[in-house]
């Protein structure tokens, strides 16, 4: 399974260029990288001299903020033994149910299921239209101008002409919807998200139940780029596209895939979604599925807290995560002070969790809250706290998927809110596409994401041709297809 990471992992310089722009990520690659993201300067607090002295005189324990909170100084085990909660009985990669794909376009339609495809529109035209859709972002067009694509002097896509008149497509992209519109006024009163809630439920619940997630898991969010009307934009100064569609999601950190996810739209109205917006609570529905599995899951300091570490070890979850400075249960020596040493650590306990405080560079500390770590360990090539090599090697998986999504992204221009869920769901059902078929098919599956994506559009796209490769007045060269 390590070939399949590797095989999922060989982005070129090229593949991960262009598009980043659109998607952001606030996860850590380097132990610079972890100062930077994840603690700004505003939540740094600093101590003075007397207040450090005055705190060294328990010397068995450290005292958190609020006075209550006591972390020992010295690790509650001795032994290398792993802990029960640290060990996984279920393999990752497809369910039982869903091992039967034979080819690209299976692994696709298990994402997004011909069912829901039938309530959009046509289903062979539609399929063509994603094939196309595909096709053009792997040629980096989901920007440019449809007529330019589909001119006949030369400079165009000569396939996108046989798929479908330029009109036609654009007819298509702009009558897009994803519901019934007679009864969505009704919906609207109890769901925000009613224009497209049926394809994203099914896209979800498709997504769930196509896949075992590894060991290690993490739950970070996207903001997908927008500025047309809509109630619930947000405006995050940090990512490089500042207005968007924000999603809380829960990714595989081993193979990249898109397990669970849930689009933020503010207060729903009185109903079943219904749901609060607290970090603990997100974390709370999006972990169901793993819940009892002794996974791992990595988290940033949004997330982090003491209380949702103890709800994870019920659920026999482990936790690694950065902690925000202002927690009242953080002892004052783990916050920033003048006279720590450029890569000191303090390291304290309470049973079942570990605190650390890293300074990574002068005027900069790192504190880290972990379940899955008991004992003081250095990483044996970076000589860094292990625990933050796990917390950067875990929560990296998150920036693969952004740049993934980014470097072929079909997304297009667009004032239409649903679109633009949509458009990011089908560049994530590319991802988990490819991540189903490298476990079904590991020995014949395309390492590179473009082969990929070109395979499934053409697949997508082929019954539609066959039907149009009989209009004499198509190009000789792709009519017989």
């Amino acid at each position: 399974m390590d070939d399949i990471a590797r095989m999922l992992q060989e982005l070129s310089d090229e593949e991960v260029g262009d598009n980043f722009e659109d998607f952001d990520s606030d996860s850590d690659l380097s132990d610079e990288n972890i100062v930077y993201d994840n603690f700004d300067s505003d939540s740094v607090q600093n101590i003075s001299d007397e207040e450090v002295e005055a705190m060294y005189t328990d010397e068995l324990y450290y005292t958190g903020k609020d006075k209550v909170s006591k972390w020992r100084k010295t690790e509650f085990t001795k032994h290398s033994k792993t802990k029960k909660h640290n060990i996984i009985k279920t393999s990752s990669g497809l369910t039982s149910h869903y091992k039967n794909i034979e080819s690209e376009i299976d692994s696709f339609m298990k994402i997004i299921d011909l069912d829901i495809v039938d309530e959009i529109g046509q289903g062979r035209e539609l399929l063509a239209y994603f094939g196309l859709l595909y096709l053009i972002a792997i040629k980096k067009g989901h920007h440019t101008n449809v007529l330019e694509l589909w001119a006949n002097d030369g400079t165009g896509i000569e396939i996108t002409r046989v798929v479908m008149s330029y009109k036609r497509f654009l007819f298509i992209t702009r009558c897009l919807q994803f519901d019934d519109r007679s009864t969505r006024a009704d919906r609207r009163k109890f769901d925000k998200l009613s224009a497209i809630r049926l394809f994203l439920d099914s896209f979800v619940n498709n997504s769930r139940a196509s896949y075992n997630m590894s060991e290690f898991t993490t739950i970070d969010e996207m903001l997908h780029p927008f500025r047309g009307r809509c109630q619930w934009i947000q405006y995050i100064p940090s990512k490089p596209a500042k207005y968007g569609i924000k999603m809380y999601a829960l990714y595989d950190a081993k193979y990249f895939y898109t397990s669970n996810l849930e689009v933020y739209c503010g207060k729903q109205p009185e109903g079943p979604y219904d749901n609060s917006n607290a970090p603990m609570e997100i974390v709370k529905r999006l972990i169901t599925d793993i819940e009892k599995s002794n996974r791992n899951l990595t988290t940033d300091n949004y997330y982090t807290s003491i209380p949702l570490a103890e709800y994870l070890m019920q659920k026999q979850i482990t936790l690694v995560g950065t902690l925000k400075k202002n927690k009242r249960e953080i002892p004052p020596e783990f916050l920033l002070h003048k006279n720590k040493a450029v890569s000191s650590s303090i390291f304290d306990f309470q049973k079942y969790k570990m605190l650390t405080s890293y300074v990574p560079r002068k005027n900069k500390t790192v504190i880290l809250l972990s379940t899955m770590h008991e004992k003081r360990s250095l990483d044996n090539f970076t000589k860094n706290p292990k625990i933050i090599t796990d917390y950067n090697s875990t929560k990296g998986g998150v920036d693969i998927v952004y740049k993934t999504c980014a470097t072929y992204t079909l997304s297009r221009i667009t004032k239409r809110w649903p679109c633009v869920i949509f458009y990011s769901l089908m560049n994530i059902a590319g991802i988990n596409a490819q991540v189903l078929y490298a476990f079904s098919k590991p020995n014949d599956a395309p390492n590179r994401r473009r082969i990929f994506l070109k395979n499934l559009s053409m697949s997508l796209m082929k019954e539609h041709l066959i039907s149009r490769s009989k209009i004499k007045t198509l190009p000789m060269d792709v009519s017989v297809f």
